[in-house]
Formats: structure tokens, C-alpha cells, sequence
């Protein structure tokens, strides 16, 4: 007899499959490891019962995923920064692309945001404050968290950023865990990552899931020429170009420049978009040949 559930944990080749309110742990079929992007945390399947272990048969279509961190079916990501170790923008800017593209809501959130001037975490906030929603939150002293609890209740968030900018340490304070976190290196100010897998945890009337901290997003998966679409702070602007399909990057009568110029658009957020921009593009013809 087959079983609906959800998997909320993956760790050493186990799946933790949720039905009702009991785990159980599986094994999965051969063919549903070795797909492209496998079985991810979130993702509801079909599984046969057993005390160990079970053994998932079938994943069900996925409304979204994301390949880092991986993760399926979820409403929100959850982009933590903090002071130290120093934000990565790109790495930001790259997540947010890859949540517009999978119909994901982002929320840029500033942790042991007591621990700077407001003015500091103001001028992280508010290059995209225009676009998506911004939090401050402070781990350390509850600080905003029920701010943060009613924006996602009833939600499934995935947490998302580098090691060491607390996003271990909020769960923690919000479910009273002593879930082993990250720290920084005192030479080069890098994350130290800890959490070693992915994980869902009920908490703040939402599903929050815990993933590994990393410090680089490849493989964006679309055209150069779409990347504009993603930028919801470029679009007011784009329609008024010169030429249709404008990517805003050396064309003449480009709105957008005129726009970043003016300081209608942020400038380092436009200088990363180019970037990008180049980026994939360079993979793609790397590809190509």
C-alpha cells in the first residue's frame, strides 16, 4: 500500500518522509537518485510504509525548486546578510533571480542587526526595499522576529545566504534548539558553514527550512537576453527603450541607463546585473562550443 507525504530531512543517503504527524525513514528507488536534480527537501511523494526503512516509490510534480539550496516546493526564500561576514550582493542578486524565476517570493533579511548602526543596515535594505519585502531581525535578542512571523505565517520558507550570518542561530532562538552554528574566521572574516544538510522545522506559524550556508550560485538557469525580466526595478523603465528587447547593456537611448544615471536605479546593483549578465552568457557560449 503506497503513502502520501513530504520529505523534511535528507541526510546520508536517508529520507525522512512526513505523513501526518509521524517520520518515517526511507530508502528511494534507484531511478528517482540519479534524475537530475534527484529528491529534495520539500518535495511530496508516494512511499510504502515499513519501520526501517521505508522506501520512496514516485516524487509528485513540484510547483517550484530550487538546485541551491536544494529545495522544492516552497513560498519564500528567505535571504539572510548580516554585517560580517561581508554581504555578497552577487551572490544575493543571484538568488533573487533564481526566486522570480521559479515564482518564489523573496525577503531580504539583515540579522544582529543590534549589533550595527541603523544607518548601516538602512542602506543594505533599502537598494531593494522598492522591489521585495526587508526585515531587520536580531537572533541574539528577538528583535523583529514576530514582524518576521507575520509575514510568513501559513508559508513554506527556505532560509538561503552564506555561512555564519545566523540564519542556525534564528532557528534556535525561535524553537529553543541548540542546533550546533557557524562562525566566523578571525583572519578572513568568512562563514564557517555547520549545517550539513537540509532540514524543514515548524516554527512562527510557517515551515521553515534550514540549509547549508554557501558562498557561490552557478549555473543560473536562463538566456542572458531574459535576465532583464528578473530585475522588477529595471521594468518601469525598459518599456520606454529605443529597441525592443533591450538588455541594457550597450544599446543607444537605453531607459535604464538614463534611469541608473539619474540614480532612479541603484548603480552597484546595475554594475552587478552587467556582471551577470556576462556571466552567463560566457557559460552559455562555453557550452555552446
Amino acid at each position: 500500500m503506497l503513502f502520501k507525504g513530504k520529505v523534511v530531512k535528507i541526510l546520508a543517503g536517508k529520507y525522512w518522509v512526513l505523513e501526518k504527524n509521524t517520520q518515517y525513514i526511507c530508502s528511494a528507488r534507484g531511478v528517482l537518485r540519479n534524475t537530475e536534480e534527484g529528491i529534495l527537501v520539500g518535495d511530496n511523494v508516494t512511499f510504502e510504509r515499513a519501520e526501517i526503512p521505508g522506501r520512496i516509490i514516485d516524487v509528485l510534480p513540484r510547483k517550484n525548486y530550487l538546485v541551491r539550496p536544494p529545495v522544492a516546493n516552497i513560498d519564500d526564500v528567505l535571504i539572510v546578510v548580516a554585517k560580517e561576514p561581508k554581504p555578497d550582493f552577487i551572490l544575493v542578486d543571484k538568488i533573487l533571480i533564481n526566486s522570480y524565476s521559479q515564482g518564489i517570493r523573496p525577503i531580504l533579511c539583515y540579522n544582529k542587526i543590534d549589533l550595527v548602526e541603523y544607518s548601516e543596515a538602512y542602506s543594505v535594505l533599502s537598494a531593494y526595499s522598492q522591489i521585495l519585502f526587508t526585515i531587520g531581525i536580531s537572533a541574539e535578542t528577538g528583535f523583529g522576529l514576530m514582524e518576521l512571523g507575520n509575514m510568513i505565517k501559513g508559508r513554506s520558507v527556505c532560509l538561503a545566504g552564506q555561512s555564519a550570518v545566523g540564519k542556525t542561530s534564528m532557528l534556535n532562538t525561535i524553537l529553543g534548539l541548540n542546533l550546533k552554528t557557524g562562525e566566523l574566521s578571525d583572519k578572513i572574516k568568512k562563514g564557517k558553514n555547520t549545517t550539513r544538510h537540509v532540514e524543514i522545522y515548524k516554527a512562527l506559524g510557517a515551515e521553515i527550512i534550514d540549509t547549508c550556508g554557501f558562498s557561490m550560485l552557478e549555473n543560473l538557469r536562463i538566456h542572458e537576453g531574459e535576465l532583464a525580466y528578473y530585475y522588477p526595478d529595471f521594468l518601469d523603465y525598459s518599456e520606454t527603450c529605443r529597441f525592443k528587447g533591450c538588455t541594457h547593456i550597450s544599446e543607444p537611448g537605453c531607459s535604464v541607463k538614463e534611469a541608473v544615471g539619474k540614480g532612479l536605479i541603484d548603480k552597484a546593483r546595475y554594475e552587478r546585473y552587467i556582471r551577470i549578465f556576462k556571466e552567463i552568457k560566457e557559460n552559455r557560449e562555453k557550452e555552446f562550443y
